[in-house]
């Protein structure tokens, strides 16, 4: 398996490839480039988020804490004076962080569902929903959003597997192709939903017409 650090590099020489396409085209303003980017460079370390005590599961849990504590604040701040407003958040924060995190790595196996094809694709689909029904994106770039950050997190896992062979000497690792995962009959049942929302997404998902 790569290490973080083979990952962050491996993750931002391909958003970068990508970005310049695109960009190159001329379908596509310099913030949104920027944005692609930040999206595939982040997806390429998403993965590892299964893994207890990752950087990537204390980056994103991080990031989920400071989200919640300023969504507190702007859900609650016609309600509460200062200080119950600041208590509420801070205590929203360390829900996050110190029960949230514990218990998603309880839960959750490393190499298991984040290291699979359909989550990859479910990913995908949640940042072209988000991107289009929350922030406003037009689709055909809320599309290509979802395309950046697929195509980082699928980069993560084929350079998990290629970790997985050993060239020199031709021969195959026990961990490989548990990295890239396409379905487990020990894990059925959660795959069958991972694919069943991934096609009702591509059902439900509006057609892409322009960029701006």
């Amino acid at each position: 398996m790569a290490n973080f650090r083979t990952h962050l590099t491996v993750a931002a020489a391909g958003a970068l490839s990508a970005t310049a396409l695109v960009m190159q085209a001329g379908v596509i303003s310099h913030m949104q480039a920027l944005l692609l980017f930040l999206l595939a460079l982040h997806a390429g370390l998403l993965p590892d988020i299964d893994s207890d005590h990752s950087i990537p599961a204390r980056i994103l849990f991080t990031i989920l804490s400071v989200a919640t504590a300023v969504a507190v604040i702007f859900l609650c701040y016609t309600a509460l004076s200062l200080l119950p407003l600041l208590a509420l958040s801070l205590l929203a924060a360390l829900f996050v962080r110190l029960l949230l995190l514990p218990l998603f790595a309880a839960t959750t196996e490393h190499r298991g569902l984040f290291h699979s094809l359909p989550m990859a694709l479910l990913f995908g689909m949640a940042t072209l929903f988000s991107g289009h029904h929350l922030l406003g994106w037009a689709a055909a770039f809320a599309w290509l959003a979802a395309a950046f950050v697929a195509g980082g997190y699928l980069l993560h896992l084929l350079l998990d597997e290629l970790y997985s062979v050993n060239f020199l000497g031709a021969s195959i690792k026990a961990s490989f192709g548990s990295a890239l995962t396409l379905f487990s009959s020990q894990s059925w049942r959660s795959y069958l939903f991972l694919y069943g929302a991934v096609i009702y997404g591509l059902w439900m998902a509006p057609l892409p017409q322009q960029f701006m």
